[in-house]
């Protein structure tokens, strides 16, 4: 019997390494705001969405297991009425910078306008250019959003399949609430955030992103002056964006994950990297302008 109970563990540990896949998403699941009496139900939806967005093959390439793409999805659940549910949703994604244990931001961003239905133990079932449910179009949407995003921070517009991807999920869903360019606060909602990140006049940014990672941040182990140097060149590039759309949606995002990685780098830099950085990022991300001050010119 001993034996017999050691085999299936093990069976059960390669089944779970096998069904690895290309994400390393933790999901959380906050339930302070609501009142509910099967508690299980919370347990169960978590497991469910950590299976899905783990064990789906979300990119043609092959990943390796230390390439995976780490994530977060933190569900804060408002409403609890019977299978229907509200929640505001944090997603957040990093990548490794070579050469060094830091993790640096790619990816954040706060959805206020979650809902979807859930039954316990429901299969999650997804399928590209069709509509199942809201909450598997939900995860499809930021997981290839994440995979984008990381993909353009190792090459030039490299994460342009699978943005698209985000876009076609979205199309797909375009008949439910959520999905819409009247849905949400104002033009900060998933249809402007696709397509911000798809429309030319943004492609500066992705190009910002690209020169950051690669050129910048990947070097520093090696040079940290030539690193910083490049981080400087990127920032160029997100100002061509911020001259012809200075309150975009995306270039706030690039900032609300990007602020204190930036403040940190150039806090390192010479008096004149220091005072050039801090004036352009001041520039740039106005309603932060004291915090660049302070925290790169006087350190």
């Amino acid at each position: 019997m001993m034996k017999k109970g050691i085999s299936a563990a093990l069976l059960i540990l390669i089944t779970l390494a096998a069904g690895a896949q290309d994400l390393n998403c933790t999901v959380e699941v906050i339930t302070s705001q609501v009142q509910i009496s099967n508690k299980q139900i919370f347990d169960d939806m978590k497991t469910g969405i950590t299976q899905f967005m783990n064990n789906r093959k979300w990119v043609s390439d092959d990943i390796q297991p230390n390439e995976k793409i780490d994530c977060v999805f933190q569900f804060n659940i408002s409403k609890a009425e019977i299978d229907n549910f509200k929640a505001t949703l944090t997603i957040q994604s990093t990548r490794p910078v070579y050469g060094s244990s830091y993790n640096t931001p790619l990816f954040r961003y706060i959805d206020k306008e979650v809902e979807f239905t859930y039954v316990q133990f429901q299969n999650f079932d997804f399928q590209e250019n069709a509509y199942s449910s809201n909450l598997t179009s939900i995860l499809a949407f930021y997981a290839y959003l994440i995979i984008g995003t990381d993909y353009d921070s190792y090459s030039l517009k490299g994460g342009d399949e699978y943005l698209k991807k985000a876009q076609q999920v979205r199309q797909a869903a375009q008949n439910v609430p959520g999905w819409n360019p009247n849905d949400g606060n104002g033009t900060q909602n998933r249809y402007y955030l696709i397509e911000n990140m798809l429309d030319p006049r943004f492609q500066d940014l992705r190009t910002a992103s690209y020169i950051y990672h690669i050129k910048g941040m990947d070097i520093m182990h090696k040079s940290p002056e030539q690193g910083r140097g490049q981080v400087y060149e990127s920032l160029k590039s997100v100002k061509k964006v911020y001259d012809q759309l200075p309150n975009s949606f995306v270039l706030r995002m690039f900032f609300n994950a990007k602020r204190d990685e930036l403040i940190a780098i150039f806090t390192e830099g010479s008096p004149t990297e220091k005072n050039r950085a801090a004036d352009l990022l001041g520039n740039m991300d106005i309603s932060n302008k004291s915090k660049y001050e302070d925290g790169i010119l006087k350190r």
